[in-house]
């Protein structure tokens, strides 16, 4: 039976649910210790920053750390002996400079975004260092309205793009995804897809999960429609369980049959 190298799973509502305690569940780090002692690698693909990343892990209290964080939809972190995750600075550096240059010349969709803003507290503007990443909004019905304004704004810009979930949004290339990322985390640590779990539950996760980048793409029960649909038009696995048990469902479902199917 062929193994799985790698599990690249999201992390809100994906392992944990909200509301909860934000721990693992037994069923879930049992996976985790099962794939370690046969070689495997854990990467924790994310819409959260490097730091809100870790505050989550360090709750989750899994029975290991993750090897990998990806972070912003986009970032790679590389955990070192010392337990500190440290940038993949070629990808990271260049995902950085790509995206200073795209806000530069996307500045009209920004001005866009800002005046709908202003019009009402409904959305409101997220800013890191001063410049516009993204927005929150007050109902995930608002979302709808803004991701429609954006989907027709774009159309003079291309490049840019959005991945949202649930009522945040964030801004970015449309060449960096959790889908790109998880490519470039494969090619760093020499894992085919062949070999990878993806692991998802809305719509930012939507990338890593039609078969390109993971062979085996899964989601827990409580994942929206869109991803459902993704992932069984990609022939993966959608759990009967939520959360984090429904991610060892998957494991265990791949483990046992799919995966050795594909070796046979």
């Amino acid at each position: 039976m062929a193994r799985l190298a790698l599990l690249s799973t999201d992390f809100d509502g994906t392992l944990i649910m909200h509301p909860s305690d934000g721990r693992c569940t037994p069923a879930f780090a049992d996976v985790l210790l099962q794939h370690k002692s046969s070689g495997g690698v854990w990467a924790v693909n994310t819409g959260r920053s490097l730091e809100h990343a870790q505050e989550g892990i360090s709750q989750f209290q899994a029975p290991y750390p993750p090897d990998y964080l990806l972070t912003n939809e986009r970032e790679i972190f590389l955990r070192a002996a010392c337990g500190n995750y440290l940038p993949h600075t070629p990808w990271n550096s260049l995902c950085d400079k790509r995206h200073d240059d795209l806000f530069l010349r996307s500045e009209p969709v920004i001005v866009r975004v800002r005046e709908r803003a202003s019009r009402s507290p409904d959305v409101t503007i997220i800013e890191e260092a001063g410049r516009p990443v993204g927005l929150v909004t007050s109902s995930e019905h608002v979302m709808e309205e803004i991701a429609g304004m954006l989907d027709n704004e774009c159309a003079a810009f291309p490049d840019f793009s959005y991945q949202r979930n649930t009522v945040y949004l964030r801004f970015c290339h449309i060449d960096y995804n959790k889908g790109t990322a998880l490519r470039e985390l494969c090619c760093l640590a020499g894992i085919p897809p062949s070999a990878v779990l993806a692991a998802g539950d809305h719509f930012n996760d939507l990338s890593m999960l039609d078969g390109t980048h993971a062979a085996f793409p899964c989601c827990p029960s409580n994942a929206i429609a869109e991803i459902k649909a993704a992932v069984g038009a990609a022939g993966g696995y959608i759990a009967t369980k939520p959360a984090a048990d429904g991610i060892a469902e998957a494991w265990h479902f791949f483990t046992r049959n799919a995966v050795g199917e594909q070796s046979a």
